[in-house]
């Protein structure tokens, strides 16, 4: 009797302290320290964060800024030692699908085939990294008009066709373009 008095007393006592911390959550909890800051504490690099439209977006499937793991994923334990254990974008080592997989978490195909024809035509076969850059403060692609972008399409075409060892999973688009 005693051991299941103990017992209730514990699981209502676990309920209780989980009611409250969801109601706490939704009352607006703020965040006392950089979620990204891990990340940043190694990666001096990138020291001011996110950059550009990533630095001002709401994750659509928490609500909250995006971060570092949102894109990136959780760092293992061995990380530190070189561990490919979390996304590196242009990296041969991760498929076209498992790049744009995390892309596709929160910018939905339709509306960007909708935005401009090819991503339709490239999503299954090119990284969207592969024409977009990630972290700077403005994305060179999306500011180009209609001449340029013709120009860049038939500049990596040409690439690919001259190379057999085109690899589109580790596409820079870095070379001078307009």
């Amino acid at each position: 009797m005693r051991t299941m008095r103990w017992l209730l007393t514990v699981g209502f006592g676990c309920l209780w302290l989980m009611l409250l911390s969801l109601a706490r959550a939704d009352a607006g909890v703020e965040l006392q320290r950089s979620r990204d800051q891990a990340c940043l504490d190694c990666h001096k690099s990138h020291q001011q964060g996110m950059l550009g439209q990533h630095a001002r977006a709401t994750n659509p499937n928490n609500g909250l800024p995006v971060t570092c793991t949102d894109c990136h994923g959780r760092p293992g334990p061995r990380h530190r030692e070189g561990a490919k254990d979390v996304m590196r974008y242009n990296d041969p080592a991760f498929s076209v699908e498992q790049q744009n997989s995390v892309c596709f978490a929160c910018h939905q195909p339709e509306a960007l085939r909708e935005a401009f024809w090819p991503h339709d035509v490239h999503a299954a076969t090119l990284t969207c990294s592969g024409c977009h850059r990630l972290h700077p403060d403005k994305d060179r692609v999306t500011m180009l008009n209609d001449k340029a972008r013709v120009r860049l399409c038939v500049d990596c075409h040409r690439e690919q066709q001259g190379n057999p060892a085109f690899n589109p999973a580790s596409v820079w688009p870095d070379k001078e373009r307009p």
